[in-house]
């Protein structure tokens, strides 16, 4: 379980030799220099490169702009008033920090070992300013927010260095419904060496601090090259993503991502598949918490479901010293997916550890332009990676220049980004090109019933699955009959009727897995659990009184949810299958 045999896995050997890694190397040249900051002229100046390069080598190219809300940071300082008088200049502020005013907001420093994404886990901090260890992620700035603080001092995570960070929970810029989200918190980064002399004062003595930080938060329109290539044979295309802005020259992160589609663009468009491709390049990825790609999404959303297939985004690649490759995909596109993989160039790793910012497990995670769940797409993720434990592996495994100004053209090994970008040609291929898609359903429908039987267990009978198990029982059965008729599948082109019901059953399955807002919205950058809106029936067991009812309120519904979306797989497929009867 888990392949379909009539994948094509032979057109991609005539695809991968067509990768140029002088022109990988030309795209680093050209962009390397460029700070391609939300607006400015840097950014507008790669956005015009990528088309004018792309409309050059005869690939569909156009210039969209896209309205997002975006945050720079200006700067921070922390200044310690007592015992002694001491200022920390070398610090920095996050995207979306809340500005203090002029001498910015002072109190006592109150250490906190670990924060969490719950106010509930930390004490009242009303009026304090906390310290503590690590990045400063939206969910720990949410927590310390709503815990009372006047402000977060963060002490990084790596010697030598300050990591670039975005205290936003929204996905995308915000609406009138979560807007209200924004943290009003100020926020500040300083040196471990700063922060070990500050956990020395605070061993033994009250500790008073002004922290005082400015972020330029503002709405703009940001340019957004999309290339497409058409398919052959069929309206449906595969996006693949990446993201054209930068923390300072930003060469791995994501100038290599940028090059590698744009080569990938022009082979396609050499060579046009039976599907299509659309090929993104958002902007807004880091000051604007994915804006780009999430009203690419909005703006898109119909047709992304009626049309999508699947959402591969690079990152991160072409890093110098790399020494695995590392994945994450969704479940009915694993297998193929490691089938790619396993001709890389280096052993593969399919998951970082639980405490990774990229999150733990082979699954997607809120993340990396993750903005296509609702519309139904699956999505894959690939790329050389360092291990936990290598001395360069810095705080998410993409080297200790991660988001700092040190992410400058000798961290790039070009002979590892050709062999990387040859194995995005593969996958691309394989959902291009193949008679059907390379999805397999059962390996969905299969998690989707592990999930449930360990949220159920946990619940201990409190909540009934029972019609969650009843329509997997359905979609089990109609997913073996219908896996038979994808293997046999001779014809050279594109089995319409067997794409069209694997379209669909993403637009069911992929949202009821992974989302708890409806389709059309997007969940919080916040960490996440597969079947996120039926966790609550795990605590139930824990709660007394109306609160249990009220977690049970929710499981009940959350069961109704997942139970109706794998019905209406179900009749999908058996509507499919009944002429064959």
């Amino acid at each position: 379980m888990g392949v379909i045999d009539t994948v094509d896995r032979t057109t991609e050997d005539g695809l991968v030799g067509e990768i140029d890694r002088s022109a990988l190397e030309a795209h680093i040249d050209a962009l390397a220099d460029l700070r391609r900051y939300p607006g400015t002229d840097d950014q507008w100046e790669a956005a015009e490169y990528i088309v004018d390069e792309l409309g050059a080598d005869g690939v569909d190219v156009e210039l969209q702009t896209v309205e997002a809300y975006t945050s720079v940071p200006v700067s921070a300082t922390v200044t310690v008033t007592s015992p002694v008088h001491t200022v920390f200049e070398d610090a920095i502020t996050t995207a979306f920090s809340a500005s203090t005013p002029p001498g910015g907001v002072s109190g006592e420093l109150v250490a906190v070992d670990a924060v969490g994404h719950s106010a509930t886990d930390l004490p009242d901090l009303s009026g304090k300013i906390v310290f503590t260890e690590g990045l400063p992620t939206p969910g720990a700035v949410r927590a310390i927010d709503q815990a009372g603080a006047e402000a977060a001092v963060f002490q990084s995570p790596t010697e030598g260095q300050l990591h670039e960070m975005i205290a936003s929970p929204i996905w995308g810029s915000p609406s009138v419904d979560n807007v209200d989200e924004l943290p009003d918190l100020p926020v500040a980064e300083i040196h471990q060496s700063d922060g070990e002399w500050l956990t020395e004062r605070l061993a033994g003595d009250d500790v008073a601090v002004a922290v005082e930080t400015q972020a330029r938060t503002e709405q703009q329109e940001l340019p957004c090259p999309v290339a497409r290539i058409e398919g052959t044979e069929s309206d449906r295309y595969t996006v693949v993503g990446n993201h054209i802005d930068s923390w300072h020259e930003g060469v791995t992160d994501n100038a290599s991502a940028v090059a590698t589609s744009m080569e990938l663009a022009r082979v396609f468009a050499e060579h046009p598949p039976k599907r299509g491709i659309v090929v993104g390049f958002w902007p807004g990825h880091s000051m604007g918490r994915y804006a780009g790609s999430a009203r690419y999404a909005d703006r898109n959303w119909l047709d992304l479901r009626e049309n999508g297939i699947a959402y591969i985004h690079i990152d991160l690649n072409g890093l110098d010293g790399a020494d695995h490759l590392w994945a994450q995909h969704m479940a009915e596109v694993g297998d193929e997916h490691l089938d790619v993989l396993a001709d890389g160039p280096l052993p593969m790793e399919t998951a970082r550890d639980e405490g990774g910012l990229l999150g733990g497990g082979s699954r997607p995670g809120r993340n990396s332009d993750q903005s296509f769940w609702g519309a139904g797409l699956s999505s894959l993720l690939a790329g050389a990676r360092f291990s936990a434990d290598h001395e360069d592996a810095g705080p998410v495994g993409g080297g200790w220049w991660w988001h700092t100004p040190e992410d400058t053209p000798d961290k790039i090994d070009f002979d590892l980004m050709a062999e990387e970008a040859r194995l995005y040609t593969a996958i691309v291929s394989r959902l291009s090109n193949s008679p059907v898609l390379p999805h397999d359903y059962r390996e969905t429908a299969t998690e989707i019933r592990a999930l449930a039987e360990e949220i159920d267990d946990a619940a201990a009978g409190e909540v009934d699955f029972g019609p969650v198990y009843d329509r997997l029982d359905r979609l089990d059965s109609a997913l073996e009959s219908f896996a038979a008729v994808a293997n046999g599948v001779d014809d050279d082109g594109v089995a319409t009727a067997v794409e069209d019901v694997q379209v669909r059953l993403g637009n069911l399955l992929i949202p009821a897995l992974y989302m708890e807002s409806p389709a059309h919205e997007h969940d919080p950058a916040l960490p996440h659990e597969l079947l996120p809106y039926l966790r609550v029936a795990e605590s139930v067991p824990d709660r007394t009184g109306p609160r249990a009812g009220f977690a049970r309120t929710k499981a009940v519904r959350g069961v109704s949810k997942l139970a109706h979306n794998v019905e209406e797989a179900a009749d999908t497929v058996e509507t499919y299958l009944d002429p064959r009867a």
